[in-house]
Parts: C-alpha cells; structure tokens; sequence
C-alpha cells in the first residue's frame, strides 16, 4: 500500500525539494502528512510508517492544476455537473485529478494507491468560499466520477490550525468550539494568531511538523467534527485496502 498526497503548502501537507511531485527524501513531510502517516499506521493494526519506508508520493496544488482533467459529459458522470455548486468545483476537479494519477501509479507500482487530498475550507477566491459541506461533498463526488474508491478528503474547518490548536491550547475539550472560525490570518483571534500564541511563536513548518511526529498532537485524541470525518474516511479506505 502507498499513499498519495496532494496539499496546499509546506505547512500543511509538506512540499517537493525543486520539483512539483516527488517522493522521500525530496519530500519534506508537513504536519498534516505526519497524521495521515500516524492514523494510517493505527488503522493499519501493526506498526509500518509509510513514511519512514519511502512508500509516500506527495503531489503539489499546481501539479493538479496543470492536469486538471477535462469535462466527462453529463452520461458518463455519476452526478450531473449542474449538480457541482460553481464555488466548490476547484475541489471537485482536484479530488478528480488526484484519482487520476492514483489510479495510474496503482498500475504502475501493482500495489493499492490511497489518495489523501487536503484543503483548507477557508477558501481563496480562486478556490471558491463556499460552506465545509458542500466543499466536501464536491471532494467526495470527484472521487466518485473516477470511480476511485480510495480516496480521502481531508479538510478541517476552517483550518489545519483548528485540530492543532484542539491539542495544544484546549487539551482535547470543547473543540468543535475552534471551527468555523473565520478572519484574516492577521486578525488578533485568528486561527493562526491563536495558534502561535499557543505555541510562543514556534509555528515554522518543521516545528509544527515535529510538534506531531513527537505525538505532542495526539490523533487517537481529537474529536472535532472535521477530524473525525476525515479519520473515519482514511480508516475505511485502509481497511478497503487491506481486504485486496
């Protein structure tokens, strides 16, 4: 089994050292993609990081971009496009183009490809700003119209800052109270204001990353709506994996 990962930045999901796909050691993990490894891993049954054993291909934002698939017409979709709320599309067409290269590394390397594409659901005004629902659902929905069943949205609400800060500033309580949060990065309660208050201002990339891999972020412990979505989709797409 290999995992497919598909982010937004450095932050997050990681980034590819010079180039837009790429695998470890070119790949500098994120903190994001340390849980995906951390939750697989548990969903897994027995001890195996995917990571630490080179079996992880990380994709860029751009790279789907650039690939973005084109249009299948209304017959051969499982959803009419009409049905694909315009501010949500951009995620429909990612999770699509995702599916698209997972399945064709699944024939490449003859082994079971899990796709995880994760996206804020804060929206950009190219992203579109629509709700975390529909967001969602589009993410489902385009993994569905490539008939690819191992794909997983991962989306927090608003922002991976939100299950990180349900760790380090509540203690695992009252979390669901961090979503939906919304404002500039700027503003003084955002998410991410909060979070390097929480932390003292040791928000980089790799701090972040370690803060998770030290498992001083516990993923067996959060319990926010968002998380727990995404954990029970990685877990059935696992479990899906391990029967072939």
């Amino acid at each position: 089994m290999y995992l497919l990962l598909s982010g937004e930045g450095v932050s997050d999901m990681g980034r590819c050292e010079g180039s837009e796909i790429c695998e470890p050691p070119s790949f500098q993990a994120g903190a994001m993609a340390i849980m995906v490894d951390q939750l697989v891993e548990i969903a897994q049954g027995y001890e195996f990081s995917h990571l630490d054993n080179l079996r992880v291909i990380y994709v860029s934002e751009s790279y789907l971009a650039e690939h973005n698939p084109k249009p299948k017409s209304a017959r051969k979709m499982a959803l009419p496009s009409k049905d694909i709320p315009q501010e949500t599309r951009y995620y429909f067409q990612n999770a699509r183009a995702l599916a698209i290269i997972a399945k064709e590394l699944s024939q490449q390397i003859n082994d079971i490809v899990i796709a995880v594409l994760f996206r804020d659901a804060d929206g950009t005004a190219s992203a579109g700003r629509g709700n975390w629902q529909n967001k969602y659902n589009s993410m489902k929905n385009g993994f569905a119209v490539e008939s690819y069943d191992f794909g997983v949205p991962m989306m927090p609400n608003t922002k991976s800052e939100a299950w990180l800060l349900c760790a380090v500033k509540n203690d695992y309580q009252h979390c669901d109270n961090l979503e939906g949060i919304k404002g500039n990065d700027d503003s003084p309660n955002s998410l991410k204001s909060q979070l390097a208050t929480a932390l003292k201002g040791k928000t980089s990339a790799i701090e972040l990353a370690e803060l998770v891999k030290d498992k001083a972020v516990d993923v067996e412990r959060i319990d926010m709506n968002s998380f727990n979505q995404f954990r029970q989709d990685l877990q059935h797409a696992v479990k899906l994996a391990l029967k072939h």
